[in-house]
């Protein structure tokens, strides 16, 4: 037997108060004489014994009706299996709130984040008084905001109702396991951990070890999963948003591509998808006319930047009951112009024999007049040059058929590839074979692949080789899956070297594994890449002239070279888009050094920012955020400049879009080692977990009890008072 208000069972001690009084009644005394005196003595003489017995039985009566009303009032209650004592025990627990991207699902009045944050107070709330309880918000990490169990309830219940959701994926068992290890530590008798989550089944990849770790701690630890929130039949999401054309210049339509996922029971019909740039109203909009459930559909949108700078593009569909995935956001770096710099390994006599000339004309597909209005502009040097120029302000640097460079050049060049530069290298003729690989690819690494033994006869041009004709699945000639934007398979190659790719096994700092871009019909590389630093390096088997190849007077030669020149300006814009939670580390200008700029989350109020500093991170400017937890657009700008001086964006797992919930065999897993609770606003947690620790309470029968012996006091009171 327990009881919840024990201090009140101090009220028995008024059972002293009748006592006292009939105590106190018997000793007063009045003597009187009077003429029948030894009558009424004989009277009272007879009558002595059954007086005695009535006074007993209401001084009885009144005491059984104090401790009945004292009883009542402590609240008694019974757990089968043992006794609770008076009060119970401490007991330290852990609340772990399920903050990811799927408990923004809602009922139309409240999330379920909302609703997981008002189960947590009722757990709370159960906790005896004297416990102590830590606070824990939990996705794909822990964020232990409470770190260690403290009495501290009302730092507790701060935290709980301050809490925000984030758009993180899911992760629950790694959570679990953290709270086991430190419910392990403490010393109490009783110990618990609240999970609260939605039981959304991608949350929980491990059930079986989940099981193994809660069963071999289940005699210490209890722990109870609180699942919030009912199930949803219907949701559409937005998973994927990149930008498909080249580059983003200014005032040119730019395709960007939208994944849109039907994570229903039901097919979707008439999905409206609308593409806009930053905060602007959209600005193209198109139907997908059906999309079957568990299935995704892609459409093209386009949208027009008027100003260079860094802008964001997002993709919406109409607002549903799972509002984190209604909408999409990239953030893109418009390009007002870039600067190639083309060194020239033979320039020949005429300009037609130009190593470069036919990349010059490819890179500016204009007539002569409208070259300076083009956004791409061109500079030819000599390799003697290339000491004297600056690199930094070219965004990428073109070596074509250069035989070597000197050291000063490779220090630079490593340098420039290291801030975010790009490096295109055209083999020919008059190139070092052993100076690129033992420069370019053994010593520093630049190269994705070794140049092996020349194939093929240049003047034998009745003698060639293709291209492939599909599967194109690197992102720079994935364009070439559709048939209707051609192929690359008409080329016709007559000489080139044999890339040997370098081993990915070897792991190299800040140098990426080489990835085949193009291959011959035969299987062998034609062209790779690499990223080095926060640059990339483009190496093709074939010269860029007519010399070994046609690749440069066929009309796919031009998207080729532009969707590779883009490729290297979008590689340091890759760090522009994170996964939700990736830390940002994005190169700066060097003129940023130093200085402080305001960060703007997304959603976020005018005055909820932060400060970060630019700071100078292996000689590079770096400017790093670690806080990324929401999904959307984050600016930062220098004071009160209306043009950030960076705009980046994050994107949620689409993971957190699915609707599978923990099934009954799911559930199952946890018979035995952890309780399954399904909340909801009418069943209070508080006495549900009250009355499972007390048992059942009944002091409604001492309160029965207590009025039926009033009533029975007052009726013999009564009674015996007239015989008297």
């Amino acid at each position: 037997m327990a009881f919840l208000n024990p201090l009140l069972l101090f009220g028995i001690i008024g059972i002293a108060a009748p006592i006292i009084i009939h105590l106190l009644a018997k000793k007063r005394i009045k003597r009187t004489l009077w003429a029948a005196m030894k009558f009424l003595k004989i009277v009272v003489e007879k009558n002595q014994r059954r007086l005695t017995l009535e006074d007993l039985i209401l001084l009885i009566l009144r005491c059984l009706v104090l401790i009945a009303l004292a009883l009542a009032m402590a609240r008694p209650s019974f757990k089968q299996g043992g006794f609770g004592g008076f009060g119970g025990s401490n007991e330290a627990a852990i609340i772990l709130l399920d903050h990811s991207a799927s408990m923004s699902q809602s009922d139309g009045a409240a999330s379920k984040f909302d609703k997981a944050q008002k189960a947590a107070e009722e757990a709370l709330d159960a906790l005896p008084s004297g416990s102590s309880v830590a606070v824990w918000l939990v996705s794909d990490v822990v964020k232990n905001v409470i770190p260690e169990p403290t009495r501290d309830f009302a730092l507790a219940r701060k935290v709980i109702r301050e809490a925000q959701r984030s758009d993180r994926g899911t992760e629950l068992p790694a959570a679990l396991r953290q709270a086991v290890e430190v419910m392990q530590r403490q010393t109490t008798a009783v110990k618990q951990i609240f999970l609260l989550t939605d039981g959304q089944a991608a949350g929980w990849k491990q059930l079986a070890d989940t099981r193994l770790l809660l069963d071999s701690v289940k005699q210490d630890i209890q722990t109870r999963l609180v699942l919030v929130g009912e199930s949803e039949q219907h949701n559409l999401g937005v998973t994927g948003l990149r930008m498909s054309s080249a580059l983003a210049p200014v005032n040119q339509p730019v395709r960007f591509e939208v994944e849109v996922a039907n994570y229903g029971v039901e097919e979707a019909r008439n999905v409206q998808v609308s593409l806009g740039v930053d905060a602007e109203p959209p600005g193209d909009e198109a139907g997908i006319e059906s999309i079957p459930p568990g299935e995704s559909k892609r459409l093209s949108l386009f949208v027009q930047f008027r100003d260079p700078g860094f802008h964001s593009v997002t993709a919406h569909l109409p607002a549903d009951r799972n509002p984190a995935d209604d909408q999409r956001a990239v953030a893109v770096r418009v390009i007002g112009e870039i600067n190639v710099l083309l060194v020239d390994g033979d320039p020949g006599v005429e300009p037609r024999e130009s190593e470069v000339f036919y990349l010059r004309n490819a890179l500016v597909p204009v007539p002569p007049e409208q070259r300076e209005k083009y956004y791409i502009k061109t500079k030819t040097i000599s390799p003697a040059d290339l000491q004297t120029a600056k690199l930094s302000d070219y965004e990428a640097v073109v070596l074509a058929n250069v035989l070597d460079l000197p050291e000063v050049v490779l220090a630079g060049l490593e340098k420039y590839l290291r801030a975010g530069g790009g490096l295109i290298v055209f083999p020919g003729g008059r190139m070092s074979v052993t100076f690129y690989n033992e420069q370019l690819f053994t010593e520093r690494g630049f190269l994705p692949a070794a140049f092996g033994p020349p194939r093929g006869e240049a003047e034998q041009q009745e003698k060639f080789f293709h291209l492939q004709t599909k599967n194109y699945e690197h992102p720079i000639v994935s364009i070439w899956k559709d048939p209707a934007a051609g192929t690359l398979g008409t080329a016709n190659f007559y000489r080139a070297f044999l890339l040997q790719p370098a081993k990915s096994d070897v792991p190299r700092p800040d140098i990426g594994p080489p990835a085949l871009i193009l291959k011959y019909e035969d299987g062998q590389p034609a062209v790779m890449e690499r990223t080095w630093g926060y640059g990339r390096v483009i190496q093709f088997s074939s010269t860029a002239d007519s010399a070994w190849n046609d690749l440069c007077i066929r009309p796919i030669f031009v998207p080729l070279i532009h969707r590779i020149l883009g490729a290297i300006v979008t590689r340091q814009d890759e760090h522009l888009n994170l996964r939700v939670g990736t830390k940002l580390s994005y190169v700066m200008d060097s003129e940023m050094l130093g200085k402080d700029l305001t960060i703007t989350k997304p959603g976020a109020k005018k005055d909820a920012t932060s400060l970060r500093r630019v700071t100078l991170q292996a000689g590079l400017p770096l400017l790093q955020l670690d806080e990324t937890d929401i999904a959307g657009v984050y600016d930062a700008r220098i004071g009160d400049d209306a043009v950030p001086a960076l705009r980046f964006a994050t994107q949620s797992d689409p993971a957190e879009s699915r609707l599978e919930e923990l099934s009954p065999a799911d559930l199952k897993v946890f018979d035995g080692v952890a309780q399954i609770i399904r909340w909801s606003p009418e069943h209070s947690l508080r006495t549900a977990l009250q009355k499972e620790r007390t048992g059942s309470e009944f002091w409604l029968a001492f309160a029965i009890l207590a009025l039926v012996l009033a009533v029975a006091e007052t009726w013999f009171g009564n009674r015996w008072s007239r015989s008297k």
